[in-house]
């Protein structure tokens, strides 16, 4: 078989990867930012695979990072150059992407790439949905204001056991989804405001892979208390004690949600979009 249009990046070269990613700061830094926290799952012993590829120069060329589980894999594809003309090759003739399959999806895309994905996938797979957000992000230079908790409720960090809840009241679900959530817990952290008096789980959240803010969720009967920017807050605290910077993606149209992180002083950075393969047979 002829060698495949995108390159293996080794360990030894990841450093040069995330130079050429540190220009004009932090334009490029999601990128950046998934290879150093998935770098921390794996210190962590986490099972999950990463593989990197790049098609071109480090500086200038077309990555296509993969995270791979047992249930199905997330990638990034992305590059700083404006011309996307070999974007759209490499991913025409790779024969990574397992186009024939459905169990992988396409995480956070610039959607300055979105065309070319469009037309990628329409080509390579067949039928696709595309589910396009609002990224933001709380720059570093901004200060953070973290709201007192009321006195009947606490925030603790959240254990893997936490997981099938936070799935079963997560509007994305999918087959595999909580084994996703309890690697996330397990080696990455969540927050969640309880009840002081039965310790019920009032509000959480979780940072994954990408080391941003997501999975967040308040139960129906508490809404309105403010316990979703608490949470929000803490997990801002604890992205940059962490070396990282807090974003989130906030579907287009969800009002609520786009109020609630602009009004904590979240920026709106990007639009990205999700691109998720669909059965052909259906």
């Amino acid at each position: 078989m002829a060698a495949d249009i995108f390159k293996s990046v080794k360990q030894d070269e990841f450093s040069k990867v995330l130079c050429a990613l540190e220009r004009d700061w932090p334009k490029h830094f999601l990128l950046h930012q998934i290879i150093t926290t998935f770098r921390e799952y794996k210190e962590a012993g986490s099972t999950w695979e990463q593989f990197l590829y790049v098609y071109g120069t480090f500086e200038s060329g077309v990555y296509l990072n993969i995270i791979s589980s047992k249930t199905y894999s997330r990638m990034n594809v992305y590059t700083v150059s404006s011309d996307l003309t070999e974007m759209k090759k490499a991913l025409m003739e790779t024969h990574i992407i397992p186009w024939d399959q459905e169990n992988f999806l396409f995480e956070i895309i610039d959607s300055r790439f979105l065309s070319v994905m469009q037309e990628v996938f329409a080509t390579k797979h067949g039928k696709f949905e595309v589910s396009s957000n609002n990224m933001f992000f709380y720059p570093s230079d901004k200060e953070l204001h973290i709201q007192p908790l009321p006195e009947d409720v606490y925030i603790e960090k959240l254990d893997e056991s936490y997981a099938a809840e936070m799935d079963k009241n997560w509007p994305h679900r999918r087959q595999g989804s909580e084994l996703v959530h309890q690697q996330n817990l397990r080696y990455n952290f969540g927050l969640g405001i309880f009840r002081r008096s039965d310790k019920k789980l009032l509000s959480s959240s979780l940072s994954n892979h990408t080391g941003g803010v997501f999975v967040l969720y308040t139960d129906q009967e508490c809404r309105g208390k403010g316990y979703a920017a608490i949470v929000v807050q803490h997990m801002v605290q604890e992205c940059r004690r962490r070396g990282r910077i807090p974003f989130c993606t906030v579907i287009i149209g969800n009002k609520p949600s786009e109020r609630l992180f602009t009004k904590l002083g979240f920026e709106q950075f990007t639009l990205a979009d999700y691109i998720i393969p669909l059965n052909n047979e259906q």
